[in-house]
């Protein structure tokens, strides 16, 4: 599942620095947390600005059942972010990401059928039922704690960013550093998966290597996230989770970049045997930023679960971002 957006965004001496991919996991059990994406690995100057659109399109088809639990996930999530950052004396940056969610069926499901046939590869049940249907749902001992079989829209958990910079060296080949923190705050409907009901604090540091553009960049980074008890499957709420982020970029035209990235974290979920609550999920993300003027660019992003389950069968990333 996932999204890919690799670019390179002009720092404040008119060095380059790369921008990784705006991508977490899209399933619609984990995206209520606050999960981040990594973020650049340079803070904004305290006469910049940025803002972005991120349109993310998952599509999900998993299940699974044992003596004591049974779990359908069946549908297709849109997750609408507005994103903006603003640099602040002293080398500081703040900013939010305000989320616009819709669980729905979607319209994916027959290009992913076709295209397995046109690839050999097995539909796992797919074609086995409807098309186009929502069924996120989740069983445990009898008792249904999760039931959403419609389709649902609205404003998501609201998050405020903050971020310093860290300077260091490594041999000869430099990078950017920076620590970055982010507070989700309670703003979305638990009982329609917009939202956790939980308010959560994630902290995390995101580096880069500072080659040529035209020559392989490394990027990454990691960190946890704390959560309180939130609404949705309270009892088996972790409450710390750990996360991670590693790419490599590179700029092949004066326009265009390409990004491979990899994100992964813990479980969000205890107690369980299923490998969609109980797994480390893995993405695999492949993407392309065209910079298609100067301080804005265009990416289009593509991700795969590479925990068959752990994340969404597919997702898609548009995003639109400019600088100021």
């Amino acid at each position: 599942m996932a999204t890919l957006s690799g670019s390179l965004a002009w720092a404040e001496t008119g060095a380059q620095t790369v921008r990784p991919l705006y991508s977490f996991n899209q399933s619609p059990l984990i995206q209520i947390y606050g999960l981040p994406a990594l973020g650049e690995s340079r803070v904004l100057g305290p006469d910049e600005s940025a803002l972005a659109l991120h349109l993310q399109l998952a599509n999900h088809f998993t299940g699974a059942s044992s003596s004591a639990e049974a779990l359908s996930l069946d549908g297709e999530t849109r997750r609408l972010t507005l994103h903006w950052r603003q640099g602040l004396p002293g080398n500081r940056e703040w900013g939010f990401d305000l989320p616009y969610v819709s669980h729905n069926g979607g319209f994916l499901d027959m290009s992913i059928e076709e295209f397995h046939d046109i690839l050999g590869l097995p539909q796992n049940g797919r074609t086995d039922l409807p098309r186009n249907r929502i069924d996120y749902r989740y069983e445990r001992q009898g008792v249904n704690l999760v039931n959403l079989n419609r389709a649902v829209s609205g404003v998501g958990d609201l998050r405020l960013t903050a971020g310093m910079p860290v300077t260091a060296k490594i041999a000869s080949d430099s990078y950017t550093a920076a620590w970055r923190v982010s507070l989700k705050l309670p703003t979305g409907n638990e009982a329609d998966l917009l939202g956790s009901g939980s308010t959560d604090l994630a902290g995390w540091m995101s580096a880069a290597t500072t080659r040529q553009p035209d020559k392989w960049n490394l990027y990454g980074g990691g960190g946890l996230l704390l959560m309180s008890e939130g609404n949705v499957m309270p009892a088996q709420q972790r409450h710390l989770v750990a996360f991670g982020v590693f790419g490599i970029s590179q700029q092949f035209f004066p326009q265009l970049t390409f990004n491979a990235q990899l994100d992964v974290h813990s479980p969000f979920y205890s107690d369980s045997g299923l490998r969609q609550l109980g797994r480390y999920a893995v993405q695999g993300l492949l993407g392309l930023d065209w910079e298609f003027a100067p301080r804005k660019s265009f990416v289009f992003s593509i991700s795969e679960d590479m925990v068959v389950g752990a994340a969404p069968d597919v997702a898609f990333n548009l995003s639109l971002t400019t600088s100021f």
